[in-house]
């Protein structure tokens, strides 16, 4: 049996990184035609995803990610866990962590499966939310996993500092672009980027440019193979749907600014 597990892991991996065709293809042959059927399929999905997020949120939580020393334990958890002999706060702080690094994968998790299945489903292409769920499932488990892993590090290690500022000045521009197209009196925390300094880019941290780039490139074409693959679209239905996936950024940011808006009028 483990020896069964280590080998698909292994061919996993080869797969996610050599054969992304066959990494979101894998079991598209046994989709049910049933509902009870297809239940049990989105159970098993959605049970694959679980075990691939654990694997993923315990290492950043264990390596100090998003724990905050500062936080307590509410008392009820204090009783609870006492009984097992936990250290409440430690523990408290622990599963505080886990939860939020859990939480942002996830939540893009479920806005690239929406977006992704809608666009199969406006090119009339879609075969299925299972079909959706399984392409879903497994990109996001592999490439926005190590798209995530990479941001987390060019936020808590040194060396990189230029990196940082970098991507942080390119997230703030992309915000401010839509802002400035709403004509939208906002300002964000740090307030309008400024210039990055040419060479303050640390090798290591050109590594982790580069390694994110290319994470992302890997997450968006085995979007595009699973709406070919598992939705049998065409390529140009396939690329529509990646551009349904890729807009999200933008509606998300927009309807914050036009709910801020809103709030002030």
């Amino acid at each position: 049996m483990a020896g069964n597990g280590i080998g698909a892991l292994v061919r996993g991996g080869f797969n996610a990184l050599f054969r992304p065709h066959r990494f979101v293809e894998f079991q598209t042959s046994t989709y049910a035609s049933t509902r009870v059927e297809a239940l049990r399929q989105l159970g098993s999905l959605l049970g694959v995803y679980v075990v691939n997020l654990a694997a993923y949120a315990i290492p950043l939580t264990l390596a100090g990610i998003g724990v905050q020393s500062s936080q307590q334990p509410p008392p009820g958890y204090r009783s609870a866990v006492g009984q097992y002999g936990l250290e409440p706060a430690a523990s408290w702080q622990l599963l505080s962590a886990f939860v939020q690094n859990s939480l942002y994968i996830t939540a893009v998790t479920a806005i690239t499966l929406v977006t992704f299945h809608a666009g199969v489903l406006l090119v009339r292409d879609s075969r299925g939310v299972v079909q959706s769920m399984h392409t879903v499932v497994y990109t996001t488990s592999a490439y926005l996993a190590a798209v995530f892993t990479g941001v987390w590090y060019l936020t808590n290690q040194e060396g990189v500092a230029g990196a940082r500022k970098l991507v942080r000045n390119l997230q703030a521009e992309f915000v401010y672009a839509i802002i400035d197209v709403f004509g939208a009196d906002l300002e964000l925390p740090g307030g309008r980027p400024g210039e990055l300094i040419p060479g303050s880019v640390s090798p290591a941290g050109q590594w982790v440019l580069a390694l994110l780039v290319v994470a992302v490139l890997y997450y968006l074409f085995s979007l595009y193979l699973g709406a070919r693959i598992n939705h049998h679209a065409s390529r140009s239905n396939a690329l529509l749907a990646i551009v349904a996936v890729a807009l999200s950024p933008v509606v998300y940011v927009g309807g914050s600014v036009v709910a801020y808006l809103i709030g002030v009028a």
